[in-house]
């Protein structure tokens, strides 16, 4: 079907393309998704009013604005695909959503969305900036540790196991230890050393220098391009459910019905299956499991989902540096109360020094002997304690936990214990709690792409093979072009029944369409199939005139009158 180029629910981006690429990339998008496809396939590939000619030549157009990629196998083999990155952009821009909600009342909270992966993967960093992640002989972390870790992670096994990830050491790591741990691989923010698994502290502190919203975006689209299954229609419902129009806090159903795919020609279509919700429920319960949704039931007992913050914020690239300046509160049972708009960076200090009590809306933390002793040995003795919670404490410090902090200091002393077991590095890592933005910022690894260090397998395969950059040749079939009469390209004539004839085949051998006179009407024809006992060809006639789509025909000798083989 062709495209209107004033079609206000195509973005900006797509508007930029010519309508004949536009028809290519949306009948790819429809049918693969970012899944990968060969050579075979493009050379078979039909879509509605185009030639072979034109498809491949849309297609090579494609690939030199970026809208396509490619990947070549061990063997030379060639293989394509839609990047992550403009997945996003063809499902807002083809996508017809439709996405009725129900009102909260209507629908019983089944599962609600837990901390979040973002929380899981700080609480990690600070637990490693306080012990020793040892790791054995064979590369993989200690029995202790994993059960340590298993403790810290609110992120469960039942959360991940419905999409059956393949990971190496499965015989070691828990599944939803395994995707947090592929997780601090894949930002970089450990790697593996001498017999430990280290934090890589540069890369922390810009880390904890990004907004929430930020953390979230870059965990989500990475998880949406690695741990989804192999499979087009997957593909096009994850992105579907992240669809801009979504707000947080509505319900929507599960199952919705995927893009039409075009078939051979018109009459037939190739319809995806409506995505069922049984498909849909792991994909649902990771995202419940990482906090970014709720899942419930409706009155009729229909499984429903609701985002806990709009979609269209994962997406937008704004405002990624944390600008927030929010103050902790000091109680006095030794409690520390940080709320959400507390900076990171003053957070995690705060984690340091104190033990974990519950991460809610409110996070609190608790001052006791231990911590500020291991504290202590980190490098942060109980005056820079003191000295931190007066700069951000909002209504300073109770006079009962500053007289413990000084009691507890004599006894560090006396142990000798402060700055000791620890680089300088290590000591000064987010200590002042203060922005250092302008010398540490975080950066989208390009490692996101490709494999991480270590665990989970990506389900596309095309992740793990080397980019080419280079322009494949045309897919042009002989023979070659310029053997056929110019006459046969510019003149619009009746021929001779032979001559006629043998611009049908040719027309068929090289992928072209002609224009024809059947009756009083001027078609366009796409030859898909000749017999030639009797002679006749079969293939795609419509009128160009028309928004109708094309019929599938057969002609035999003398059934049309004038005619022209058109090369684009």
């Amino acid at each position: 079907m062709k495209q209107n180029p004033r079609d206000t629910t195509l973005t900006p981006s797509l508007l930029d393309i010519h309508p004949k690429e536009r028809s290519v990339l949306r009948h790819i998008w429809s049918r693969y998704a970012g899944q990968c496809f060969d050579d075979s396939k493009l050379r078979s590939m039909y879509v509605q009013r185009l030639s072979g000619m034109e498809v491949q030549l849309a297609f090579h157009s494609l690939l030199q604005q970026g809208w396509l990629q490619t990947v070549t196998q061990g063997w030379g083999d060639r293989l394509y695909y839609i990047p992550f990155d403009k997945l996003q952009i063809l499902q807002e821009g083809f996508g017809h959503l439709e996405l009725p909600y129900k009102q909260q009342g209507h629908v019983k909270l089944q599962q609600e969305g837990r901390s979040g992966i973002t929380v899981d993967i700080f609480n990690i960093a600070v637990y490693m900036t306080k012990n020793r992640l040892a790791l054995t002989a064979k590369g993989v972390l200690h029995k202790k540790i994993i059960q340590k870790l298993e403790q810290i992670v609110d992120l469960r096994p039942s959360d991940v196991d419905g999409l059956g990830l393949p990971y190496v050491h499965a015989d070691v790591y828990p599944s939803h230890i395994a995707i947090v741990l592929d997780l601090l691989h894949a930002l970089e923010l450990v790697s593996p050393g001498q017999g430990v698994l280290k934090l890589n502290l540069d890369v922390l502190r810009g880390w904890l220098q990004l907004s929430h919203e930020a953390m979230d975006r870059i965990i989500l689209r990475y998880m949406m391009e690695r741990y989804v299954p192999t499979s087009a229609e997957y593909q096009h419902y994850v992105f579907r459910i992240c669809h801009s129009s979504l707000t947080g806090g509505q319900w929507h159903a599960l199952e919705q019905k995927m893009p039409n795919v075009e078939g051979k020609v018109s009459g037939d279509q190739l319809d995806h299956q409506k995505f069922t919700s049984a498909a849909a429920i792991p994909w649902l319960q990771l995202l419940t499991g990482c906090g970014y949704t709720d899942m419930g039931v409706d009155d009729e007992g229909d499984l429903m989902f609701r985002w806990r913050r709009p979609p269209c914020s994962l997406y937008s690239d704004d405002s990624v540096g944390d600008i927030r300046g929010g103050k902790l509160f000091v109680q006095a049972d030794f409690e520390i109360l940080i709320p959400p708009d507390v900076p990171n960076t003053v957070k995690f200090t705060a984690a340091r020094c104190t033990e974990r009590v519950s991460d809610d809306r409110m996070t609190v933390y608790r001052l006791t002997r231990e911590s500020v002793a291991q504290s202590a040995k980190a490098g942060m003795g109980p005056d820079k304690i003191t000295a931190f919670l007066m700069e951000h404490a909002a209504a300073g410090i109770p006079e009962n936990v500053l007289t413990a902090l000084v009691q507890w200091g004599k006894e560090v002393k006396r142990s000798d214990l402060s700055g000791h077991g620890t680089s300088e590095e290590e000591q000064e890592i987010c200590w002042t709690g203060k922005n250092q933005k302008e010398n540490h910022c975080y950066t989208f690894p390009c490692s996101m792409t490709t494999l991480s260090s270590g665990l989970i397998r990506p389900a596309r395969s095309e992740l793990a093979l080397a980019a080419d950059h280079t322009l494949p040749d045309l897919c042009l079939s002989p023979p070659d072009l310029n053997h056929i009469p110019v006459m046969w390209t510019r003149e619009w004539r009746v021929y001779h029944r032979s001559t006629a004839k043998q611009m049908m085949e040719q027309a068929l051998e090289c992928s072209a369409k002609l224009e024809l006179a059947i009756g009083d009407s001027r078609m366009e024809f796409i030859p898909l199939q000749l017999e030639r006992q009797p002679w006749k060809i079969s293939g795609a006639l419509y009128d160009p005139k028309s928004e109708q789509t094309e019929v599938l025909v057969t002609l035999g000798e003398g059934e049309w009158q004038e005619m022209r083989l058109v090369i684009p």
